[in-house]
Formats: C-alpha cells, structure tokens, sequence
C-alpha cells in the first residue's frame, strides 16, 4: 500500500510543471437577465489563439489541459440535499474541482457524510487530479453550517477571550468533527480587524480591533484547523471591519491609506499566513487608497497580485468571496465577474449559484479569455497547481481507493507549507 508521501507526490509534479512555464459567502443567487448587466470588454475569441501543446519530458511534465485546468479553478454550488444533474455536469464535463456546501444541501450529519463520500466518487469519476475539494463556512457563533455531529464554536470575540491557546484546542476539535464528514477546507478563520463601528457585516465575527492582539489568535486558528486535519482560510482581505455597509448587499467603500492598512488589517492577515494559512479570500471593498482607480478590491490586480501575492508574499491559494454577493451582481454578471477577478490573480472562484448552466457560462467565459489570448495560459496553470497542491495537502481519497496508474498529483507536503 503506497504511503502518503507517494500518494501525493504526483501534485507536486503537476505544480513543478506549471511553474517551469513561461511566466468568495453571499447568498447563492440565480441567473439574473443577462441584459441588465453592464458587459465588460472582451477580445474577440480566435480559434488559432488556442496555446500550443508543450511537449512533456521527465523534468517537465506535460500541463493540464485548458478544460481541466479551468475546472480546478471553479468552486460550484448547488440548490437542495442531493446532487443535482447539473452540479453532475460541472464536475464530470466542466471538471470542476471544488464543491461550497450550505445548509441546504445536506438534512442531518449523516445525510452530509453520504453527500462528501458521493462527491469524491464523482471527482474519482471525473479524473480530476487530486481529491475533489469540498469547503464549508465554519466560523463559529452565527456562521456555522454544520450545528450538529461537530463541535460548536462561539463567535470569534467570544473565544478570542481563551487566549490562543483556547482558541487552538476549540478549533481544532471542530475541525476533527469536519474531517471526519468530508470536509477539507474550512473557509476561516477571520482576519479582519473590527475598527469601525458602523460595519455592518463583521460585528463578532473579528477576534477585535488591535491587531497586536488578533495575530496570535488569528494564527491559533490556523493551527487549530490543521490540528483537526482542515485546511484553514484567511477572510475578508484586505478587512472588511473598517468598512460601513455589508457587501452582500452594496459595495462598501474604506477610506483607510495605504499607511493605515499596513499598520493594521494587514497585520493580521499577515499572522495567519505566517502560521500557514492555506487560502487567502478576497472580498468586495473598494478601498481607493490601497487602488486610486475605486475597482473593488477582490477584482483588483493592484490589490490581489500586489498586496497580497507580492507584498505579503502569500503562496498560497487566492480565493474569491462569492460572487453572488448583491454588492458584485449589482455591477457584474456571473461570467464577467470571474473573468475580472481571474485576471486580477485569484487561484479559486467560489461561482456561489444554484444555476448550473450560469456557472458553466462563466467557466467558458474563462476558457474563451484564455483561448483569445486575454488570460495567459501560464498563469491558469499555475493557479491550477496551487489549488491542486492544496488539495493533496488535505486529501480525503483513501489509499485503497486510490488507482495507483492515475495522475494524481502530489507534493512533498514540507514543500507545500507556507
């Protein structure tokens, strides 16, 4: 029985290879008329635009192809407790690598461990390359999914008062619970500095406003989700607590300078990156001072590749805050939303829709913008292999399940903390 070392080695492979090329949770929303969103400047797609295959030798595996890359981009949703024919497609045609569960979509644990167990035969069938991802919001006090078979958390200000070494202990015996559903990633903990008492969105959510004092509890979660076998996710960059209004229903604006944000929500999301956060979620904020041009932030390159990538040195997976969001689907369609936020850097797109044919729409309009030449195929590769590597780092394929002849990708997991 090959050991896990082997079993995600292949991962690694993938991510090597990529890299040897040239160099989001709102309520889940249906297709809007597509006529009442304002379309976003596209090149015109050329089928001779299509990048040429590389060939593959033993230093440099061959990449992923344009389909299946794409898919390990995606993170689809569904409507209700079974699996739909739609959300089949996404994942068995589209490829689609990574599945957001709610409350909806599972009645009691049980229900919810059968749903993972389905899921991952479904990834099997696929041939994705690595374990299928299936993430849940588990943050504790009002924003929890699952409230029974696991352990319950209270909101972050509450358990923030534990200290971190609380906070580790109670994070991790939630996160026991979720590994042993199905669960691999959790999408918390929250970074976000609670400096405005006008949000309206983060409240208790924040572990508070000093950010001497978030850090170490910011990064106890971390560790407290890798104690109990979960990849843990850094939320709302760049903060939303300092910020009036709730991006779920309008843009928030944050006057904050550069200066500012360096002195404090950058800090806490830089503890918990530190402390080997997995993924990084980008959310709806415009912040003029960290981008003059007012693009909000989760679709800023300026934000997402240069703060974040670059200026936080962040390696991880950059994934997106659902763009069901009432404060993006008042300015975006589907497609155009996840084009600009490819193209601003995120890894992972969360399409938050229970519309199977409208995130389909949106994963071609990816495919489209790489075949036309407005996405460069190295960088879809590389966001592949980072979501891939994340994958193998928190696999729930068992070894007897495992095809030894697949192409399952894999990592000396030293290789893939941060």
């Amino acid at each position: 029985m090959p050991s896990r070392r082997l079993l995600v080695r292949g991962a690694m492979l993938v991510l090597l290879g990529v890299s040897a090329l040239p160099v989001a949770l709102g309520p889940r929303m249906s297709h809007p008329a597509a006529a009442m969103k304002p379309a976003l400047p596209s090149p015109t797609p050329s089928p001779s635009a299509t990048p040429p295959p590389v060939e593959a030798t033993p230093d440099r595996p061959a990449p992923l192809t344009l389909d299946l890359a794409v898919g390990q981009m995606m993170a689809a949703s569904f409507g209700g407790p079974v699996i739909t024919p739609g959300l089949r497609h996404l994942i068995l045609d589209e490829k689609v690598g990574t599945v957001l569960i709610f409350r909806d979509n599972f009645t009691d644990v049980a229900g919810l461990a059968r749903l993972t167990a389905q899921l991952q035969a479904l990834g099997r069938e696929a041939g994705l390359p690595a374990p299928l991802l299936v993430a849940v919001d588990e943050e504790g006090g009002r924003v929890m999914r699952i409230t029974d078979g696991v352990a319950g958390l209270p909101s972050e200000m509450e358990l923030g008062r534990r200290g971190p070494q609380g906070v580790r202990e109670a994070v991790a015996a939630t996160a026991s619970g979720l590994h042993a559903l199905g669960i691999q990633l959790d999408l918390a903990p929250v970074a976000d500095l609670r400096t405005n008492p006008a949000d309206a969105v983060i409240g208790d959510r924040s572990f508070g406003a000093e950010p001497s004092l978030v850090g170490p509890l910011v990064a106890a979660a971390v560790t407290g989700l890798h104690d109990g076998g979960v990849g843990a996710t850094l939320k709302h960059f760049p903060g939303l607590g300092g910020a009036a209004g709730d991006p779920h229903a309008a843009m928030p604006t944050d006057g904050e300078s550069l200066n500012q944000w360096l002195t404090t929500q950058a800090r806490s999301f830089q503890a918990g990156i530190d402390a080997g956060a997995d993924a990084v979620m980008t959310t709806a904020v415009v912040v003029p001072g960290l981008d003059p041009t007012g693009t909000p932030a989760l679709f800023s390159k300026t934000v997402v590749t240069g703060l974040l990538r670059q200026r936080l040195q962040f390696a991880g997976v950059i994934v997106t805050d659902g763009l069901g969001m009432g404060g993006i689907t008042t300015l975006y369609t589907l497609p155009d939303a996840t084009v600009t936020a490819v193209r601003a850097g995120n890894d992972l797109v969360l399409l938050n829709s229970v519309d199977a044919a409208y995130q389909a729409s949106a994963i071609e309009a990816v495919k489209r913008q790489v075949r036309s030449g407005g996405i460069g195929m190295d960088q879809i590769q590389l966001s592949a292999g980072r979501v891939i590597a994340l994958r193998a780092r928190w696999p729930q394929w068992a070894p007897s399940v495992m095809d030894a002849s697949a192409t399952t990708p894999a990592i000396d997991l030293a290789l893939t903390r941060r």
